[in-house]
């Protein structure tokens, strides 16, 4: 017994430092577990904050692209204003009452739309016979049967198709 018992006395002070290095991990690892958890509740917070200002700059980017709209129309409007005080003006005086003066009318306004290209409608378009060539559709198109024929398919843009028969650069 006294054998047994000095063992396992020895046995202890062998290994008490090899205890109490794993004392220390395990409470190292449990700091590690807390500061986990608290850097998670920042970076959650940070995100949280992040979306906020991104929500922000959405609606900072809409209200300037609505100012722009406004002082476009301001801009228009005082021209028209303008114009109607030169009309009133000439009704006034009595000059040539038949007769409006418009200066920088609706001619100067900004154009929405693209300007088409016209066709000179005496010149009849032939269609000239090519080698089969490969095209591809730079945006999404609708394909008709005929001219002012009925709609038989829609295209998307990039669509590849051959075609042998060329008519004024189409």
């Amino acid at each position: 017994m006294k054998l047994l018992f000095s063992l396992f006395l020895m046995l202890t002070f062998i290994y008490a430092d090899e205890i109490q290095r794993l004392d220390l991990i395990v409470k190292d690892i449990e700091q590690l577990r807390v500061n986990y958890d608290i850097s998670q509740d920042e970076l959650k917070k940070c995100q949280a904050k992040l979306l906020k200002s991104n929500d922000k700059n959405k609606i900072i980017k809409k209200y300037e692209e609505n100012i722009n709209n406004l002082e476009n129309q301001i801009y228009f409007l005082n021209k028209i204003i303008k114009n109607k005080n030169i009309e009133i003006e000439i009704l006034k005086n009595g000059k040539n009452k038949n007769q409006i003066i418009c200066k920088d009318g609706l001619e100067n306004q900004i154009d929405e739309f693209p300007k088409l290209k016209m066709r000179n409608p005496t010149k009849k378009d032939v269609a000239k016979d090519t080698t089969p060539t490969t095209y591809r559709v730079s945006q999404d198109s609708i394909i008709y049967s005929a001219i002012d024929g009925v709609e038989i398919a829609r295209w998307e843009k990039s669509t590849s198709f051959t075609s042998k028969l060329k008519i004024d650069g189409w």
